[in-house]
């Protein structure tokens, strides 16, 4: 990394902290932010040209189960190559960070999709859109569009996903039965309208229990992004620097949310927490649909309940977009590539060894063919492949720039917040704010 990335990066790593009005931890990562360039100046020995270091917030099972994967592709290299793991399950970002500004970051490390194009802007990670291209074994053909496009920016390809956990809806079928609802179809289209409309009937029913249930269940998640884009809008155009968060559409897609919170068709913000978490009313059976992301393991917690408590979960797409565009929300994460290693046609190797092994190991792979594969990994999702199939090829993220986190900011704490806890807050208003706010952010970028 050349001094002015490394100064790119301290000044951004500087900004997280003093956001987080830690003083004494920046005073510390000052420390070694010096320290770390001083020392790489002096010519430290580097490792072996083959040995290279992956980073991962992975822990607990999890991080076991990822040790054994590397493990096995390490056998497989018979030495060609050596993947060392590196495991940071607490302040993940901030100590990537800190060891990039110190020259030592590791080789290869986990990204979610929100921070890539931020990296990407600082130098800290290596475009890998060549090497991408010019793969038989994974290439951009292979990988879901809406996936891809979340490791994508400013037209090229900083991260190789490994996974893909987009949203879709859940619904206690035997619920349904039991009061005569029609549910919704496993893949043919349905509109937030719809959706709003089955919560209704739902709406102040009572469960086996005799308790009161609610059609669904809203509290800052699914995120502000799913009822954007429900309206037909968008917070940001592809080309990164239009902002359409104050266009109608948009406007429209937040009203379906304000519906619900009026009419009281989810829990009050302050009661949600009362059962523990949201997805626990769908678990308990006081609300009749869920949106979640399709590695909820419901049908586990479920399989683990007394008989007399277990239910029957059925599955949906999420509703279509007023424009009738079909769009479901994907948490996605990448592994990238250190900068210096841009090129590198062994590390690269290691990196797409590596992420092909991940694709038979979590749910889902973010790769066109492979849906079969989510029932070896988890036999209880058997019965959500079809709504999973679908789901996968709506599957998208948000268009994410360098000062997404500072736009995010505002849309959560200013908007969503505030509606949720406001039915009759005045959000087109605020809507517009952010969105002028967010011009002006783009308008000083270099």
């Amino acid at each position: 990394m050349e001094k002015g990335e490394y100064n790119k990066v301290t000044k951004y790593i500087v900004k997280l902290f003093k956001e987080r009005g830690d003083m004494k931890k920046l005073i510390m990562l000052a420390m070694v932010c010096i320290l770390g360039f001083s020392i790489s100046a002096c010519g430290k020995k580097d490792k072996e040209d083959n040995h290279f270091v992956f980073a991962t917030w992975a822990a607990g099972t999890e991080l076991n189960e990822l040790n054994q994967i590397v493990d096995k592709v390490n056998e497989q290299a018979n030495g060609e190559y050596v993947i060392e793991v590196q495991s940071i399950p607490s302040d993940y970002y901030v100590k990537i960070s800190t060891q990039i500004a110190g020259k030592r970051s590791p080789d290869f490390f986990w990204m979610t999709q929100e921070l890539i194009s931020k990296y990407a802007e600082l130098g800290a990670i290596a475009d890998l859109t060549n090497q991408l291209e010019a793969s038989t074994r994974l290439n951009a053909d292979h990988y879901y569009e809406g996936v891809l496009a979340s490791a994508t920016y400013e037209g090229k390809y900083w991260g190789l996903p490994w996974i893909a956990n987009p949203l879709m809806v859940y619904y206690n079928k035997t619920m349904f039965d039991n009061l005569g609802i029609e549910a919704p179809s496993v893949t043919d289209d349905w509109t937030w309208s719809e959706f709003i409309d089955v919560a209704r009937e739902l709406n102040g029913k009572q469960n086996y229990k005799g308790e009161s249930i609610y059609g669904t269940v809203v509290d800052g998640w699914p995120n502000i992004e799913t009822f954007i884009w429900a309206g037909g809008g968008d917070i940001i155009d592809k080309d990164g620097k239009t902002i359409l968060l104050d266009t109608q559409e948009s406007l429209k897609g937040v009203s379906y949310l304000q519906t619900m919170i009026q009419e009281k068709l989810t829990p009050k913000y302050s009661e949600v927490a009362s059962l523990g978490s949201n997805n626990v009313w769908f678990e308990k059976q006081r609300v009749g649909m869920f949106i979640g992301g399709l590695q909820d393991n419901f049908e586990y917690k479920v399989s683990q309940m007394d008989e007399k408590d277990q239910f029957e979960i059925g599955y949906a797409p999420m509703p279509v977009a007023d424009d009738g565009t079909a769009w479901s929300f994907d948490w996605t994460a990448s592994t990238v590539m250190k900068k210096d290693l841009e090129g590198n046609s062994l590390a690269y190797k290691a990196l797409e060894d590596l992420t092909l092994a991940f694709f038979e190991w979590k749910v889902a792979a973010p790769v066109k063919g492979n849906v079969e594969n989510v029932a070896v990994v988890a036999p209880l999702k058997e019965p959500a492949l079809e709504t999973i199939a679908y789901t996968l090829n709506n599957a998208r993220s948000a268009n994410y720039i360098p000062e997404w986190s500072d736009i995010n900011d505002k849309l959560w704490y200013n908007l969503y917040v505030k509606l949720l806890n406001d039915a009759t807050f005045d959000y087109e208003s605020e809507m517009k704010t952010i969105a002028d706010y967010a011009r002006e952010k783009i308008s000083t970028r270099k």
